[in-house]
Order: C-alpha cells, then structure tokens, then sequence
C-alpha cells in the first residue's frame, strides 16, 4: 500500500467520481482507475461496487478513508514542518529580557514575528540582567536582553550603548531646553534607580565631579515607575532612551512628560546575547536578526524627535550593521 494510491482513493472517495478525482489530481482516469485497482489488490477486496456506470464505496472504505485521511494529514505535516523548519519557519524561541524591554518591546515583536512564522512558538521570562546572563551562559536560552556585564565564554554579545535622557513635566521651564546640565538640575528632587543601579551611580559620580548637589528623593526599581513621579511634576528622572520610548508608545497624547538631552551624558549600554556552544536553530537567528533591525529603529528616533543612526548609536551602529548583514547572507 503506497500513498499515492491513498491519495488517489481519498480523491475519489471525497469527489464520488473517478473522472473528477483525475481532473482535480492532474492524471488521466485510466491513471486514476489503475491505482484504485493497485490499493484493492493490496488490500485483497473491492472497495467500489460499480452499478449504474457509477461507484459505491462498500463499508469498509469508509473506514480506510477515516485511516487514510490521518495518515495524509500527518504526512502533509510532517512535509510542511521540514519545509518551514528549513526556511525558518518551524521550533521554539526562548528569550530572557531585562524588565524595560519584556512588558511592551519584546512582546510586540514576537506577535509582529509570529505573523510570518506560523509555527513558531515562544517562551520569554522578565528578569534581572545578572540572572539573565546565568540563563543564556547556561546555553538554555535563544536570546538574552541585558544591561552590559563582564564577557564571558559562554555567552556571544553584542554590546549597543546610547545616551539616556532626561524626563521633565512638560511645564518645567527646563523643558524648553536641548540639553540641560548638572547645574540646571542641581538640588532638584530626582526619580531615579535603587542605590546600586549604574545610572544612579553615574549621576551621583557626575554630580559631584561638577560641585552640585544630587537629590535622589525618590528611588525606584524601573523607569515606568518614574514615569509616573515625573508627569505627577514631584521630580526629574534620568534613564534609557529605550524606556522613553516606551512611554511614547504607551501614552499617546505625551503632554505630560518632555525628554531632553543630558550633559555629561550618561552613556546606557546593554547587549544582545546569545549561547556561546549552541548553535541557533535558523528560526531563532531570523529572530536575533529582526530584534537587531527593531533595536536600531527604536534607538534611532530619540524621545527628543528624530536624529540619525550615528547620533543615536554612535559606535553601535558599525556593530549593529555587521550583525544584519552577517544574518542576510546566511
């Protein structure tokens, strides 16, 4: 019993025709009519009796197509799989992200993914960026989104780094400045990270470089939550481009926050990580590819108005495009 000839039996069965079944499987009916033959002699009895110049499946054909549907159902799977699997198409993405990007940024663009990958699946945990680089050394992540650690063998990084901004309300009159300094915000309430965080050390060192008095009155574990302090007009934050954007995207109107530009800079680095002794499935190198070009879009329109890659990304950028090219050529 070959499956062409169940295929041809399941034609015939579904059309309760041999000269439809020819037609819609592209073969002549006397083709069609040899391989209904063929499968009867297989099997050792007649599946049609032919009255009336018409055929009629006795019972037990309807029982072998019930057996045959299944059995071409899970071949045309089984074909589709191996297909897609080598167009990238097929498996499992698993990504660890730092909490700024996995509530609103990663999310997005696994659905945007998911759309042209219809049998992908996805796993995606929050957590911290010192557990995340445990995970993905563990070479039981695809992906890993971090802010920038020590390197490690385990683990192939990519590091992108972009200067943070300053969030204001939106009728302060620093508001209607480019850039302000630590002078401009020297004694000020500020929202700010928890004490260990590398932005709220790097404001503290800048501050006091400069002579001018560091007001962390309000610390907190992410920049939503500072989103809040500042439109609430209790104080100024500093923090990622990436959490700015998210703002932007999350509040339509954006009356009430402005972003301006920080002098000194406070320089933001994080990286793209993945398993250093695993190799990526092509699905999930498609993924690193398009969370790459996405990255580049985000951080190339700062929440000031839009500037060009070089400004935003600076260095990155030569990184960044050397990683897009090395997946389209793959």
């Amino acid at each position: 019993m070959n499956l062409w000839h169940l295929e041809v039996f399941r034609e015939v069965m579904l059309t309760h025709s041999v000269t439809q079944a020819a037609r819609n499987l592209g073969r002549t009916q006397p083709a069609v009519s040899a391989s209904i033959a063929g499968l009867e002699n297989d099997i050792g009895y007649g599946l049609f009796e032919r009255r009336g110049g018409r055929l009629h499946p006795v019972p037990e054909a309807h029982f072998l197509l019930a057996e045959a549907q299944q059995i071409l159902d899970r071949i045309s799977t089984l074909e589709r799989s191996m297909r897609n699997a080598s167009g990238a198409e097929a498996g499992s993405i698993r990504i660890a992200s730092m909490p700024v990007l996995a509530e609103f940024f990663v999310p997005r663009l696994i659905a945007r993914f998911a759309r042209r990958h219809d049998t992908s699946s996805f796993s995606l945990i929050s957590q911290s960026s010192e557990l995340i680089y445990e995970r993905i050394a563990s070479q039981q992540y695809d992906v890993g989104l971090a802010e920038l650690r020590e390197p490690s063998e385990l683990i192939n990084s990519i590091p992108i780094e972009a200067d943070c901004v300053c969030a204001l309300p939106a009728d302060d009159p620093l508001a209607h400045k480019s850039t302000v300094t630590t002078a401009d915000l020297d004694g000020r309430p500020c929202a700010t990270f928890l004490p260990d965080h590398f932005i709220a050390r790097k404001l503290r060192k800048n501050f006091s470089a400069a002579g001018h008095h560091f007001n962390p009155r309000f610390e907190l574990q992410n920049g939503a939550a500072q989103h809040i302090v500042v439109a609430e007009k209790l104080a100024y934050a500093v923090f990622s481009p990436l959490s700015a954007w998210i703002y932007r995207m999350t509040e339509p109107k954006q009356t009430a926050i402005k972003f301006v530009s920080m002098e000194p800079a406070v320089r933001y680095r994080f990286a793209v990580l993945t398993p250093a002794h695993r190799t990526l499935s092509r699905l999930a190198q498609a993924f690193v590819k398009d969370l790459h070009d996405e990255l580049l879009s985000v951080l190339a329109e700062r929440a000031t108005g839009k500037i060009s890659p070089q400004q935003a990304l600076g260095p990155a950028l030569e990184t960044l495009t050397s990683v897009r090219t090395g997946f389209e050529t793959q």
